[in-house]
């Protein structure tokens, strides 16, 4: 598909010539096998509005999108791009209140079609903006979408003396970056039919700006305590009289995770493809006693009730991996002992693959260590794409403890920030306030991520794989540069101690009781004297518990220390002589 064939007139930068334009791009992309292939792209309707607009339909949401050309200055032509949820995706619980009310309505289908005729529609939905510059031998191309669209109620929504959404809280919270993804990658191999593009030239950016926050009486403000970060991604196709102005935007490296994306667009490798293409593979992170195990012992039971299979990939630090003793055989468990997750492990990671493959799980999880930064693994997880199905990060959230432990730790925040999904856990155990101030802190910190709420880390696996993200950038837009912190930065340290099965139950739990703070986890298998049965004992930030493992001892006892600066020789009265 050349550039005649697309547009065989003289382009007169006017109006009509980039409806026309688009309009072209858009048909003849229907009957080219290689674009909807890789593209995900169903197909588009064409408006009967005298202002041309369309409609498109992608293989990888249920709602529709919409496109429509707003204003043509100095030969540079602005498109809006709109997605507009079906009524039964959860993106629309991500709306704002009133485009709920909108997308519930019988004649919503209706109006879509149509969008530029009703106000209402083409004033709400709207995800990204599109900048075209057309020139002689190429065409220059801005997308500029928010990483999270944010809308607050100063005076909150109350129906029957009941808040909807109270006073300061949050209307709106939509994803449109990443929902802005598929026309993204659609329009890119598009373009890349007509010029052979070099994607070294690509230019990414990012803009702070503030979120929208309306009272009452409809008046819209600036909330200036808050901020969203506005990506911006400029290609040039062939080559280009004029470059967009960027000179208030902060250029990303381009080492960064999103460039590495943009390279895989030409070798169309994006994620997107098929959610059906590999194993599906998921890092599992989160903070010590976050709840990490509990949350991969309740998918696994889920996934075996849908006669489906799990493999999961578990390190710990230390010279055992702990939850291997725990397993149950409705899985299977590889583990890796040498050192930590979040350093260079891609070898064993693929290795661990190759070990479960026989087993055609569905999906794998990789546990990390407690203490990992998922950032340094983002690397590793790129030389493992062509064998799995890579998902998404998930952080668990420890919300009994967060409050007390994320400004104590760096990797606290580090793994918030590396997140797709992020559990807010234990919610059962602290107050609304507690869990707004986590919510907030959480939102500051990672503006992309799905936030679910968890009690004993339980979630339908099903959400996570509708929340599939392109983990290897997504997070790297947050931050400045890359990040490498790693344990030992904290000064985190582990041992093992093993453990003789004649404990005296009140002498241990004294010890446990007068440990210093230093001790951040413990956890183990144990034995107490006059008692057959094998317990397991779980120790987080002074709180721990001791429950039944087996009626009888299955394997040797030992314990996992996890610390802050904590001393190996310490004082330890139940270790084996």
């Amino acid at each position: 598909m050349g550039l005649k064939t697309v547009f065989p007139l003289e382009f007169g930068y006017k109006f009509d010539d980039y409806i026309s334009l688009m309009r072209s791009i858009l048909i003849k992309s229907l009957y080219d096998s290689d674009i909807k292939s890789s593209s995900g792209y169903k197909g588009m309707q064409k408006s009967n509005h005298f202002n041309e607009c369309w409609t498109i339909k992608f293989e990888y949401l249920k709602g529709v999108y919409g496109l429509a050309l707003s204003d043509v200055k100095d030969g540079t032509a602005e498109f809006r791009l709109y997605y507009f949820p079906d009524e039964a995706e959860k993106l629309v619980d991500s709306s704002s209140l009133f485009e709920s009310i909108l997308i519930s309505k019988e004649d919503y289908l209706k109006k879509i079609r149509n969008f530029l005729s009703f106000k209402e529609i083409y004033l709400n939905f709207e995800i990204a903006r599109v900048y075209l510059r057309f020139s002689k031998d190429g065409i220059s191309v801005m997308f500029k979408s928010l990483l999270r669209d944010r809308l607050y109620s100063k005076d909150g929504v109350y129906l029957n003396d009941k808040a909807i959404i109270k006073s300061g809280g949050i209307d709106k919270n939509f994803p449109s970056f990443g929902v802005s993804l598929p026309f993204i990658n659609f329009f890119h191999i598009a373009m890349d039919k007509i010029y052979k593009t070099d994607l070294e030239s690509a230019r990414v950016y990012k803009k702070t700006i503030y979120p929208k926050i309306y009272d009452k009486f409809g008046n819209l403000y600036d909330k200036k305590d808050n901020k969203l970060t506005q990506i911006c991604i400029n290609i040039t196709y062939g080559k280009a009289d004029r470059e967009f102005d960027t000179k208030n935007l902060k250029k990303i490296p381009n080492d960064s995770h999103l460039h590495k994306f943009l390279r895989n667009l030409k070798e169309k490798n994006l994620e997107f493809k098929s959610q059906n293409a590999g194993i599906n593979f998921f890092v599992v992170t989160g903070y010590l006693g976050s709840g990490k195990t509990k949350f991969l012992q309740n998918f696994i039971e889920y996934e075996v009730g849908q006669s489906r299979f799990t493999g999961v990939i578990q390190n710990e630090i230390g010279k055992i991996g702990l939850d291997g003793d725990l397993v149950d055989a409705s899985y299977a468990l590889v583990e890796i002992d040498e050192g930590c997750v979040c350093c260079s492990m891609a070898g064993q990671i693929r290795s661990a693959v190759a070990m479960l493959e026989p087993k055609n799980p569905d999906t794998i999880l990789l546990e990390t260590t407690g203490v990992a930064n998922p950032f340094n693994l983002l690397s590793e997880l790129d030389e493992v794409k062509d064998v799995v199905n890579l998902c998404g990060i998930i952080t668990l959230v420890d919300g009994l403890n967060f409050l007390d432990t994320y400004e104590k730790a760096d990797i606290v925040l580090e793994q918030v920030k590396a997140a797709d999904i992020i559990l807010l856990n234990k919610i059962d155990l602290i107050s609304d306030d507690e869990k707004e101030k986590i919510r907030q802190i959480l939102y500051e910190n990672n503006r992309c991520a799905e936030i679910f709420e968890t009690m004993n880390g339980e979630i339908n696996p099903n959400f996570l794989l509708q929340n599939k993200n392109q983990t290897s950038f997504m997070a790297s837009l947050l931050i400045e540069g890359e990040f490498h912190t790693t344990h030992a930065d904290d000064k985190i340290k582990s041992f093992k101690k093993d453990l003789h099965d004649e404990i005296d139950r009140d002498e241990f739990v004294k010890f446990i009781k007068e440990l210093p703070d230093s001790f951040y986890r413990i956890k183990g298998l144990m034995s107490f004297r006059g008692d057959t049965k094998q317990y397991v004992f779980q120790y987080v930030n002074k709180k721990f518990d001791i429950t039944l493992f087996s009626n009888e001892k299955k394997c040797a006892n030992f314990l996992v220390f996890i610390g802050k600066n904590i001393d190996e020789g310490i004082n330890f009265p139940f270790g084996k002589a």
